[in-house]
């Protein structure tokens, strides 16, 4: 079977000690935990160092990272600014974008675990959209379609002509990322327990890890340390707001976007996914078993000259995105918008773990994103399809 590098030795000379990184401006060092010998402690000064530049030369107005091994947080970085002369930091939340989905469908699937959502049966009872209750259709629609993306939705409804949901397929017949799923399940959710999704969250994923500063909901009157986006000509168009003058409301919530977190949060948080903590094993195991294939969508290109590389399987898992490599898994998610990129994963079973979040206009980050993760993890599944990503070619 195919084994999967852990991450690199240096996660492993560092041990459990925190490195931490944030000074003013875009230049930053590193600062080096004391106790390690000094090939190890120069090597996480040379990745930081490195981070800093890509940061520096790239025009990424924030960004903050971290490493964790064997289910341990080892070490954080964060370089720029959260705003205008203030240094980003431990305390600086991020738009994590689509990484969102993460913590939403890790709810859902807590509330399956205690037996109070049903992954197979039908949504409908509880929850229909207004835009597909005409749609037989709808009937047919489960947590598990939601979950997997396989629920004939497209991304968003307001990329459709008349800004309406409706089916582009059958339910359950094929893979198709949507935002849309994930909203819909999330509905169901709060319809059927009664209790607000935000509210969920925080009870079921939240709370339980002991992250108590990230927010779900809205906050547009007081968002204290959260990464200010700009445009490429660095203007502010408010947060939580788009260039046009598009900005979501004050109090509401998106289960698929928009959650703001800071990275040692997010460390808890997916320590706790990789633990599978609110559930048991056969939910684990169904979580990570590929279940929508994603075609040319897929993370890792399977090439000749590469067989070690390809993965057994790769796709859509409850929720997360799966490599599986028989002996070995990666899950994660990546995330992008307009003013931020990001992306989370973890090795499975070592639990390792790489964090990397972006606060930068969206073509600023793109570009910098494959010298960022090669920087953070070399041996990343993720770096090749980011490269792709970041193409000239692709671009045109």
């Amino acid at each position: 079977m195919t084994r999967l590098p852990r991450l690199s030795r240096l996660l492993i000379a560092a041990a459990s000690l925190i490195a931490q990184c944030a000074v003013s401006g875009l230049a930053c060092a590193g600062t080096v935990p004391e106790g390690l010998p000094e090939r190890d402690a120069a090597a996480m000064t040379r990745m930081a160092e490195r981070i800093s530049e890509v940061a520096r030369s790239a025009r990424l107005v924030t960004v903050g990272a971290a490493l964790i091994r064997d289910g341990r947080l080892v070490w954080t970085g964060y370089f720029g600014e959260e705003a205008p002369g203030v240094a980003a930091g431990p305390d600086t939340r991020f738009n994590v974008a689509s990484v969102t989905k993460l913590v939403a469908t890790q709810t859902v699937l807590r509330l399956v675990g205690d037996g109070r959502l049903s992954l197979d049966s039908p949504m409908a009872p509880y929850w229909v959209d207004p835009d597909v209750a005409d749609d037989p259709r709808h009937r047919q629609l489960t947590a598990r379609m939601a979950l997997t993306h396989t629920s004939g939705f497209p991304n968003w409804r307001f990329f459709l002509p008349g800004g309406k949901l409706r089916f582009l397929h059958d339910p359950g017949s094929r893979y198709g990322y949507s935002g849309e799923g994930i909203e819909y399940v999330a509905r169901y959710a709060e319809a059927k327990l009664g209790v607000p999704f935000p509210d969920l969250v925080d009870a079921q994923v939240f709370g339980p890890a002991g992250i108590d500063d990230a927010r779900l909901r809205i906050d547009r009157k007081a968002p204290a340390h959260v990464a200010r986006p700009v445009d490429e000509d660095g203007k502010f168009h408010g947060y939580f707001c788009r260039p046009g003058g598009w900005c979501r409301e004050h109090g509401s919530y998106s289960a698929a976007d928009d959650l703001v977190i800071s990275v040692p949060d997010f460390a808890r948080f997916l320590i706790a996914l990789m633990d599978h903590r609110g559930y048991g094993d056969a939910l684990t195991l169904d979580r990570d078993r590929v279940q929508a294939f994603r075609g040319e969508d897929s993370i890792v290109r399977c090439v000749p000259s590469n067989p070690g590389a390809c993965p057994k399987a790769q796709g859509y898992g409850l929720g997360v995105e799966v490599l599986d490599y028989g002996d070995s898994r990666v899950i994660g998610h990546g995330g992008s918008d307009w003013s931020e990129m990001s992306l989370a994963y973890a090795y499975l079973p070592s639990r390792d773990g790489v964090i990397l979040f972006v606060n930068a206009p969206n073509r600023f980050a793109l570009e910098a994103m494959p010298r960022l993760i090669e920087a953070l993890d070399p041996a990343s599944p993720y770096l090749a399809k980011y490269r792709e990503w970041a193409s000239p070619e692709h671009a045109r």
